[in-house]
């Protein structure tokens, strides 16, 4: 069987889905700076607003990257290793999770640098990346765990929650002073997505010692009988 080459080159970055993964990184920044000049006296409220807007825009990104990668199969869907001019590519595949953590992480802590989110929720989010990079490394190649639903959940609570944050000066005035309403949403997503994570874990490790158990209780294979005679006659 022919080996299929990895290929990275002018061809399989500068696609259309990458570039919009490249747009969303760039987003990131700029909303904000916005969130965070908000919160200070010498700039208008509604700055975090415009940041909201440009995080909505670059949110709309992603599912525009997806649809053009599904059409013309190249992009960054993960799952494909084999990299061609009309494929997935290994940069986009490497980018687009990256993008989507960055934008989730960014937010939260310019929301916590502003005072609209609490300091320990990106706090517990970026610990919870880093544990699954560490252990996603670990079990790398070794076994194989789906994602589970309650991870998906957790994620769309997270978000629901980040764009409440954004009006959480609004909840303060308007919601009979309920502040924490946003900061609930955001707490239980945070819970799911831990939960979500160890169980993940959990799964890969208990996986790993039953691949390793077996790969240990494989028999060995009894050496050649033409062998056996040459050491007989040694």
């Amino acid at each position: 069987m022919e080996e299929k080459k990895l290929i990275i080159n002018r061809d399989t970055v500068w696609t259309v889905p990458n570039m919009l993964v490249f747009f969303r990184i760039l987003c990131v920044p700029v909303y904000m700076t916005l969130i965070i000049l908000s919160a200070k006296d010498a700039y208008p409220d509604w700055y975090v607003y415009i940041g909201l807007g440009i995080m909505a825009l670059a949110a709309v990104t992603d599912v525009f990257d997806g649809m053009i990668a599904r059409k013309y199969k190249k992009g960054t869907k993960i799952g494909k290793h084999v990299v061609k001019r009309d494929q997935a590519t290994y940069v986009g595949q490497l980018i687009d999770p990256i993008a989507d953590k960055t934008m989730h992480i960014g937010a939260m802590l310019a929301l916590a640098i502003a005072g609209y989110l609490h300091w320990v929720f990106p706090v517990l989010i970026a610990f919870r990346e880093i544990a699954m990079v560490v252990g996603g490394t670990f079990f790398m190649n070794k076994v194989n765990v789906q994602s589970n639903m309650l991870g998906k959940v957790a994620s769309a609570l997270i978000s629901v929650g980040i764009i409440m944050c954004f009006f959480h000066k609004l909840i303060i005035t308007y919601l009979w002073g309920v502040y924490s309403l946003d900061w609930i949403v955001v707490t239980v997503g945070v819970i799911l997505n831990w939960t979500a994570a160890l169980c993940y874990l959990a799964g890969a490790a208990k996986d790993y010692k039953k691949v390793k158990a077996e790969k240990e209780n494989e028999p060995k294979e009894e050496p050649a009988e033409d062998n056996k005679e040459e050491n007989k006659q040694l």
